[in-house]
């Protein structure tokens, strides 16, 4: 990101991360990304980029934890993953798809404290392979098991035309499409 405040020494840019629903039509934001594509049609949408989502557990926990060997093994585990009530997106809803009735020890808002808590040993979280996979103390868990989803980028039509926002929305692509292979843990 340093090349591209060189590039543009006047550049100002807020990042606001929130666990929700940022809306550009009511002028919350002028970029957004999304989870699921927006269906606006006041707004300019692109797919920013796929990305993949594995299980991770740190050595400790495994060290305790009963044997892991396949998909059927996950139903006897401690599981890591949001708080049901306070989703803002139906994509956060994975944890079904790896295991039937996930016995959830901890739940979080935040993706941040997903990855904490597996760290500390609580047990099996679902985690984005680009957070998850440099970890030294994460371990991948069933490298067959996995899903894909993806990011959507967005911005009201009348921005779109701004050359300071492309100048931040071209980046944020650029970037996305040099890094797919750390994006899908390729």
């Amino acid at each position: 990101m340093i090349g591209l405040f060189e590039r543009y020494p006047g550049l100002e840019v807020e990042l606001v991360a929130v666990p929700r629903f940022v809306s550009i039509l009511n002028r919350e934001a002028e970029i957004s990304i999304h989870l699921e594509r927006p269906a606006a049609d006041m707004l300019v949408t692109r797919k920013l980029t796929d990305y993949r989502l594995a299980l991770y557990a740190s050595q400790a926990y495994l060290d305790k934890a009963p044997p892991l060997h396949s998909r059927e093994d996950l139903g006897r585990h401690a599981w890591i993953g949001y708080v049901d009530d306070l989703l803002f997106s139906q994509e956060l809803m994975f944890l079904n798809s790896f295991c039937r009735s996930p016995r959830v020890v901890f739940h979080s808002t935040s993706v941040i404290a997903q990855q904490e808590a597996a760290r500390s040993g609580l047990g099996i979280a679902v985690l984005p392979c680009y957070m998850a996979a440099s970890d030294p103390d994460l371990v991948p868990l069933l490298p067959d098991e996995s899903i894909e989803r993806s990011y959507w980028i967005s911005t009201r039509r009348e921005l779109h035309k701004s050359v300071r926002l492309r100048v931040v929305w071209d980046y944020v692509v650029g970037l996305c499409e040099a890094e797919q292979g750390l994006l899908l843990n390729l």
